[in-house]
Parts: structure tokens; C-alpha cells; sequence
């Protein structure tokens, strides 16, 4: 008995130095992510597993170790962990109406907040119901209203934070369906690069 106690600080330690979480990250095709889930509509974009652990993201192992209800399960709470950090930012158009909202994070699952339900009807009061999202790159994701009408205003800058970061993700448009993200349309069909560069879009 007199070995209890330091057997299970190292047993609690070691637990520690080992923990990782499962996250779902929105994510390319080309990454090639060992278990991934497809997104309906798309060729090019996926969801793929990975744990997390100390800010770094390593892709699961197919089969997982774990049952994918519970992957999802886990990944949606460390998605919710999230949220009481974001910072929305506004894009307005010259009259002053919105016409996007920019959220970024430097955690590599923040588009992982596109898998909690009900996400997008928190901004419903700005947006409308049933906005579209984009997610150019790992720290960026917008969401515009569905009613829209200046979207090519948005293709030349969202393909820039694609090409110009070091991990993008998808040039394409999604909006939810039945709580599930779904494609919508691509600004960049022919994967061809932008040949212009604009600055960074304002935000307020």
C-alpha cells in the first residue's frame, strides 16, 4: 500500500503528458487526411479527424481508436470551447450595410465551429437566416447573408487568403442543410490562381 500514492501521481502524469483531443477540421482534398468525411456538393473540400494536443493537429489513424460518434461527439464540444474567445468583425458596403462578417482564430480546428449546431443562427439578426460560409484558410471563416448581391465583389479576396496562406483550405461556398454544410458553388473552378492580389478586406 505504501506504493499506492506515487504509482498513481505517475499514472496521473504520465495521462496528462499523453492527452490529446479529437477535432474535425475543415479541410482539402489534396491533404489526403486519413479519415475524413465528405461534404455533399464538393470535390474539393472534406472534413477531416485529427487530435489536438498542445495547439498542434495530427491526422487520426483509419480505423480510428475511437467510434466515430464519439470522435464527433468530442470534436463538437472542443468546438463550442471555442467560441467565448471569437471576436466577429463586420464588413460593411459603402451604405453602410453588412455584407460579411470575418471571424479568425489561430487555433489549427477553428473552422470546427461550423459543425455546432445552430451555429450560423447566431448571426441571424445580422445576416438573415441561412447564410453561406467560407473558409479560405485554417485561422479565416466568413459568412455571408443569403441574399447577397455583390458575392463576385468577394472572389479575388477570398482567393488570395487561399493561395497566400500556408494552410488553406477551399475555394468554394457552402451553406447548411439540414444542419449539415453542403456546397454551394466554387469562386475558383478551373484551380486556377487569382492573377491579381487585393489587400485584406476592411473590417469594422
Amino acid at each position: 500500500m505504501r506504493h499506492a500514492r506515487p504509482t498513481l501521481l505517475l499514472f496521473l502524469f504520465l495521462c496528462g503528458l499523453s492527452h490529446a483531443e479529437p477535432v474535425i477540421i475543415v479541410d482539402p482534398y489534396f491533404y489526403r487526411t486519413p479519415l475524413s468525411d465528405p461534404i455533399d456538393g464538393s470535390t474539393k473540400t472534406v472534413l477531416g479527424y485529427y487530435d489536438e494536443k498542445e495547439g498542434k493537429v495530427t491526422p487520426l489513424p483509419n480505423p480510428p481508436r475511437q467510434s466515430m460518434f464519439e470522435l464527433r461527439t468530442l470534436a463538437v464540444a472542443y468546438a463550442k470551447a471555442i467560441l467565448p474567445r471569437l471576436d466577429p468583425k463586420i464588413i460593411r458596403d459603402k451604405h453602410s450595410v453588412i455584407v460579411a462578417i470575418r471571424i479568425e482564430d489561430q487555433d489549427p480546428a477553428f473552422s470546427s465551429i461550423l459543425l455546432i449546431p445552430g451555429f450560423a443562427d447566431r448571426f441571424a439578426d445580422l445576416l438573415g437566416k441561412n447564410c453561406f460560409v467560407s473558409i479560405p484558410n485554417r485561422q479565416t471563416v466568413f459568412l455571408f447573408p443569403r441574399l447577397a448581391s455583390n458575392m463576385e465583389e468577394f472572389a479575388l479576396p477570398l482567393q488570395g487568403l487561399y493561395h497566400n496562406s500556408v494552410w488553406p483550405v477551399s475555394t468554394e461556398l457552402f451553406e447548411w442543410q439540414a444542419g449539415v454544410l453542403h456546397a454551394v458553388r466554387d469562386f475558383e473552378p478551373n484551380e486556377q490562381k487569382a492573377q491579381e492580389t487585393q489587400p485584406p478586406m476592411d473590417a469594422d
